[in-house]
Parts: structure tokens; sequence; C-alpha cells
């Protein structure tokens, strides 16, 4: 039997897993017993998971265990109770919206709730701001259905869009 390890899951597909020990991507799947104590998708590893993973020689990992979560996006099912976690673990979300023609305040402040909702801190970052004729007003307006959210206003011709997300970025 080979040693239980902490592993962090950074690829999720149809039940197979890609999970790191540290040392680069390996292919996991669930034990048995995960599967069958699991009551609903949300009890599955997602990306960004720490697990408890048996590295076997010569085959897939085995992944063991769920270590605690400190933050899930949680994806619902429009109409049923079943929930699906699609990333945990998440410090800083980053949520974009163009200030041109796709701009939406309503959009922004639903992503803002279930940025907020799932433990995670939101910055926004408006992006396109040489096309639009009022920039301030439009930050103004993002600032206000958005309090203690940093918004961040950013143009592809000025230099200063990866400055502005440096902080955010670790």
């Amino acid at each position: 039997m080979e040693t239980i390890s902490i592993a962090r899951v950074v690829r999720q597909e149809k039940g197979l897993y890609g999970i790191d020990f540290g040392t680069g991507e390996r292919a996991a799947e669930d034990s048995g017993k995960l599967r069958f104590e699991a009551a609903r998708p949300s009890d599955f590893p997602a990306v960004g998971d720490w697990v408890e993973a048996e590295a076997e020689t010569g085959g897939n990992a085995i992944i063991h265990r769920i270590l605690g979560r400190r933050s899930a996006f949680i994806r619902r099912a429009a109409g049923e109770k079943a929930e699906q976690v699609v990333a945990a673990n998440v410090d800083t979300v980053l949520l974009c919206m163009a200030l041109n023609g796709d701009f939406n305040l309503r959009r922004m402040e639903r992503y803002v709730s279930i940025a907020w909702e799932s433990g995670a801190a939101p910055v926004i970052v408006l992006t396109k701001k040489d096309l639009c004729a009022d920039a301030a007003a439009r930050i103004a307006e993002v600032a206000a259905i958005a309090p203690g959210v940093d918004v961040l206003a950013v143009s592809s011709l000025e230099e200063d869009g990866c400055a502005a997300l440096a902080p955010y970025l670790k």
C-alpha cells in the first residue's frame, strides 16, 4: 500500500481528475468509499480542492478525502436542488466587463453577489475604457452597486492594465 499524501486538484473531467502532489500533474480517480459516501455532486472533488490521495505505482492516483474548503463557487441547475462545485479555495475573483456595448449593471451585480457568496473577494475589472464616451460615470455606477469592491478600469491602449491588476495576481 502506498502512502497517502496531500495533493491539489488541478483538472476535473467526468469523474477523472488531474492532481498535483507538488511534482507535476498526475491522473487520479475517486476511491470507492468516497463515491459511496457522496450524497450530492458537491461532495466530489473540484478544481482547487486539497485532497488526501494515494499515488499508486503504475496506475491512477486514488483520492480518498477532500480537505476543508475555504471558498467554493457553486453552480445550481435551474429547477433542481443538486449543486456542483465549479472551483474551490479561490481567494480573489476578477469580474471582467467591457465598458462599451455589453455593459450591464444588473449582470455585474449578480456576479458580485455570487463571488461574495462563494467566500472569495471580488475585484471588478472594466475593460475597453478607451471606447467609452463617459468612463468616469460608468465607473461610478459600478462602484455604487458594489460597495467594498475594488473597481479598476483599463484599456489595451494604455500600459496601466497589467500594473493595475498586479496586486491581485498572486
